[in-house]
C-alpha cells in the first residue's frame, strides 16, 4: 500500500515540474495554418422538357436516397384576407391525400419501409423533401410526385389544419422576445408587409378548399420547381424514374410575379407594446438590413461579428458583462439574397433598468462608427466566420441545396469561396467604413415589449422621435349574426327560455343553487391523439371558483375570487396573478353559464332573441341567442323542439387548440337538488369535435372549506 502510495506520489511529482518548465500558451497565441480551399462537388445539373430543374451529386457512402424540391413561389402571393394560405396548402398537400392514395395510406407505406415526404411554405418559396434507403427511391419519388402534382385537398384535412392555426395564432403573445421580433419586422417591412405579415383568425377562416385547388393549379407548375437530389442512386436509372413521375407534369401559362420591392425610409421612432404579465422587457432597435451581394457585405460580416456577435460582441460585452443589466444582449446585421435583412439589436432586461439599458444599447451601436475594432476584435469579428466556414459543406445536401439556390439567383456556384476570401481580406478601416456606410444609429426603430409602469424612466425619455403605441391583441375571428329583434322575436325566445327552466326543474330551485362542486374527466382530442385530464371544481356562485385539472401528476390551477384571481403558468408551472384579460375572460364565461342563464330568468341581464329552428345531430331544436345590454352576443342556446330541453350551446371562445365557434351538446341527465344537468358533454370548435367531458359526481350546495378560493401554497 505504501509504495503505491509513493509510487503515485512520484508520478504527480513529475507531472507538476513538467507543467511548471513548460509555460502553458493561452488558445489565442497558438498559430493555426491557413484553410485549404474547398473544393465545390460537381454538380449534374439537368433540365426536363416540361422545364423542372434538376441538381444531382452522387454520394455512395451510404445506401439513402435525397431529394430538395424548392418551387418558386411562396405566401407572398397570398391575398392579404387570406394570409396563411400556403401554410393550410402544404399542410393538405401532404395530410390530406391524393388522387391516389389517402393521406393515411401514404403514412403507412412510408413507415413501413423508414421513408418520409414532407412539405413545407415560406415568404418566398414552397418546399418539399425525400428521405429514403436507396432501394425504395421508386416509392419515394412517387409519392413525392403524387404529392405535388395530384392532392385532393381533402376537407376535414383542411379543417384539422386550419385549427392548428388558430392554436397558434392564440398562442403567439406568449412569448415576449417572439412578441418584439414580429413586431420589429412588421414595422421596417411596412412598405412590403409581405415579408412580415401573420395569420389572423378571420385570414384563416377566409380560406376556402377552392382557394388551395386555384393556388395549386396556378402556381405548381413544373418550370417553377427545382429539385436537388444527393446520395445513393444510379443517374441513368434515376433519370429515367424523374421522367416517368414528372416528365408529363404540364407546364403553366403564367409566371411567378417578381417579389415585392421595400422602399424604406430611416427613421427616429419609438414604439411601446403593453404585455403587463411580465417583469421584463424586451427591446428590440434597429432598421432595415442588406444583401448578400452588396459591395461590402464581406466587411459588414466582421462588422457584425464585432458590434453583436455572441460573448465576445460589443454589445454582449457591455450591455450584460460590463453593466450587467442583462442575461442576453446581441445583435444582426442580416444579408438575405432575395430581399433585404434587417439590422437589429436585442437586450432582455429586467423592468427597472429598461430606458438604462436601451441608452447603453445606442451607445454601442455608435462606437461602431467612432471607435475602430481593436486587433483581437478584428481578428474574432473575422474567425467568428472563418471558423465556422467548413461547416457549410457537412454534407453533400447543403452543397447541393446552396448551389441550386445559387443557380435560381443567378449566383456563381464558388460565391461563398469568393465571400471568404473577402473576410480573409478585411480590415479595420473597411469595418468602420461599413459601419457609416450601413448603420445609421440616429434614424433607428426602438421598440419595447414590457410593463411600461415598472420601467426606470418612462420610454419618451429617451428623446428618440414620436412614441407610437402597439396593439398586439389579437382580433376575434367572430362574425356578428344578423339577428332581427322585433317584440315577436323576444317574446318568442322569452317563452322558450321559460319553457326551458321549468324542464329542467324550475326556477325556484335554481334560485336555491348557491354552490356547485363536481368531479370528473375532461378528454381533449387533439391531432388524433386523446388527453384524459382529471377536473376537480369548486364553485360558490357568482363569482368564486376553483378548478383544479390533473395530467400524469401534475396539478394545473385556475382561481377566481371576487376581483382576484390565480392560473398555473403553462411556460414556467407556477401560480401567478390572473391578467386582467384573463378576469375578463372569465366574466365572460360567467355570462354563459347555463345556471345563471336560467337563474336569472325573472331580472335578466340580457335579450333572448328567436333565432330559428336548426338540428343538433339529427334532432330539431329551436335556437334562442342572447344578447348583452350593449348588443354583444352572449351565446346561442338550442332547445329541444319536443321536450324544451337544453340540447346545446354554442358561443365564440377560446378552447385547448384556439379560438373559434365553440359548440356544447349536452346528454347523460341527472336531477341533482331538483335541478336537471347534464353529466356529459361533448366539445366541439368550428365542427371539430376537440373534447369529452364526463361528471362522475356532481353536487349542488355542498359544504367548502374555508380558504378553498385562496392562493394555492
Amino acid at each position: 500500500m505504501y509504495k503505491k502510495i509513493a509510487f503515485a506520489g512520484a508520478v504527480l511529482l513529475l507531472l507538476s515540474t513538467a507543467l511548471n518548465a513548460a509555460p502553458v500558451k493561452s488558445l489565442d497565441d497558438l498559430d493555426f495554418p491557413k484553410l485549404n480551399r474547398l473544393e465545390i462537388p460537381e454538380v449534374d445539373r439537368v433540365t426536363l422538357d416540361n422545364g423542372m430543374r434538376l441538381y444531382l451529386i452522387q454520394d455512395k457512402s451510404l445506401p439513402v436516397f435525397n431529394a430538395s424540391v424548392r418551387i418558386c413561389v411562396g405566401s407572398y402571393l397570398e391575398e392579404p384576407e387570406k394570409v396563411g394560405l400556403t401554410s393550410v396548402l402544404t399542410t393538405t398537400m401532404r395530410t390530406g391525400g391524393t388522387s391516389k392514395w389517402t393521406g393515411d395510406e401514404i403514412d403507412e407505406a412510408l413507415e413501413a419501409v423508414g421513408a418520409s415526404v414532407e412539405v413545407g411554405s415560406d415568404i418566398t418559396n414552397c418546399s418539399a423533401r425525400v428521405n429514403a434507403l436507396s432501394e425504395y427511391t421508386d416509392l419515394g419519388l412517387e409519392v413525392l410526385s403524387e404529392v405535388l402534382r395530384r392532392p385532393v385537398f381533402d376537407q376535414e384535412k383542411i379543417d384539422l389544419a386550419k385549427v392548428q392555426e388558430n392554436s397558434a395564432i392564440s398562442r403567439r403573445n406568449d412569448d415576449p422576445a417572439t412578441v418584439v421580433q414580429r413586431e420589429f419586422y412588421k414595422i421596417i417591412y411596412a412598405s412590403a408587409p409581405e415579408y412580415a405579415r401573420h395569420t389572423e383568425y378571420a385570414t384563416i377562416k377566409a380560406i376556402s378548399r377552392d382557394d388551395l385547388i386555384a393556388f395549386h393549379d396556378k402556381w405548381f407548375r413544373p418550370e417553377n420547381v427545382q429539385m436537388a437530389i444527393w446520395g445513393d442512386f444510379d443517374r441513368e436509372e434515376l433519370l429515367t424514374t424523374i421522367r416517368k413521375y414528372f416528365g408529363d407534369w404540364e407546364r403553366g401559362n403564367t409566371p411567378a410575379p417578381p417579389l415585392p420591392k421595400v422602399d424604406y425610409n430611416y427613421e427616429r421612432k419609438t414604439y411601446y407594446a403593453e404585455k403587463t404579465d411580465v417583469n421584463q422587457s424586451n427591446i428590440r432597435m434597429g432598421h432595415i438590413g442588406g444583401y448578400i451581394t452588396d459591395d461590402d457585405a464581406a466587411a459588414t460580416i466582421v462588422m457584425n461579428n464585432i458590434l453583436g456577435g455572441g460573448l465576445g460582441g460589443r454589445m454582449f460585452n457591455n450591455v450584460r458583462t460590463k453593466e450587467g443589466l442583462a442575461y442576453s444582449a446581441y445583435g444582426r446585421y442580416n444579408q438575405f439574397i432575395e430581399y433585404p435583412g434587417g439590422f437589429f439589436n436585442y437586450s432582455g432586461t429586467k423592468s427597472e433598468s429598461t430606458v438604462k439599458a436601451a441608452k447603453v444599447m445606442i451607445d454601442v451601436i455608435k462606437s461602431m462608427q467612432t471607435v475602430p475594432p481593436t486587433d483581437e476584435e478584428l481578428r474574432k469579428g473575422k474567425d467568428g466566420y472563418l471558423n465556422s466556414f467548413v461547416f457549410n459543406f457537412d454534407t453533400k445536401g447543403e452543397v447541393v441545396n446552396r448551389l441550386m439556390q445559387y443557380d435560381y439567383h443567378g449566383l456563381p456556384d464558388d460565391f461563398l469561396q469568393q465571400q471568404k476570401e473577402a473576410v480573409e481580406k478585411v480590415t479595420t478601416e473597411d469595418v468602420v467604413a461599413a459601419a457609416n456606410a450601413n448603420l445609421k444609429p440616429d434614424s433607428m426603430f426602438i421598440i419595447v415589449v414590457g410593463k411600461a409602469e415598472d420601467f426606470d424612466e418612462p420610454l419618451d425619455s429617451l428623446h428618440w422621435g414620436p412614441m407610437v403605441n402597439v396593439d398586439i391583441s389579437i382580433p376575434s375571428g367572430e362574425e356578428a349574426e344578423e339577428l332581427v329583434i322585433t317584440p315577436e322575436t323576444l317574446e318568442k325566445g322569452s317563452g322558450l327560455l321559460t319553457a326551458a327552466v321549468a324542464a329542467h326543474g324550475g326556477l325556484d330551485n335554481f334560485k336555491n343553487v348557491k354552490a356547485v362542486a363536481s368531479k370528473g374527466v375532461l378528454t381533449l382530442k387533439m391531432q388524433g391523439q386523446e388527453i384524459p385530464l382529471q377536473i376537480e371544481s369548486t364553485w360558490k356562485l357568482p363569482d368564486q371558483n376553483r378548478t383544479v385539472a390533473s395530467f400524469m401528476g401534475r396539478n394545473m390551477y385556475d382561481i377566481r375570487n371576487g376581483d382576484a384571481g390565480w392560473k398555473t403558468d403553462q411556460t414556467t408551472g407556477s401560480v401567478v396573478a390572473k391578467t386582467s384579460e384573463d378576469l375578463s375572460n372569465d366574466d365572460e364565461d360567467n355570462q354563459r353559464n347555463n345556471i345563471l342563464i336560467f337563474q336569472n330568468l325573472d331580472n335578466p341581464p340580457y335579450q333572448a332573441v328567436y333565432t330559428g329552428p336548426s338540428d343538433i345531430n339529427g334532432a330539431a331544436v329551436e335556437t334562442v341567442t342572447l344578447v348583452d345590454q350593449q348588443g354583444g352576443t352572449i351565446c346561442k342556446l338550442a332547445f329541444d323542439a319536443v321536450t324544451n330541453e337544453l340540447v346545446g350551446k354554442s358561443y365564440w371562445g377560446e378552447g385547448a387548440t384556439g379560438e373559434g365557434n365553440i359548440q356544447e351538446v349536452y346528454s347523460e341527465w341527472s336531477t341533482v337538488n331538483g335541478v336537471k344537468v347534464p353529466l356529459k358533454t361533448t366539445l366541439s370548435m368550428n365542427g371539430q369535435e376537440t373534447g369529452v367531458r364526463l361528471y362522475s359526481e356532481y353536487l349542488i350546495n355542498p359544504d367548502i372549506a374555508e380558504g378553498t378560493f385562496n392562493k394555492p401554497e
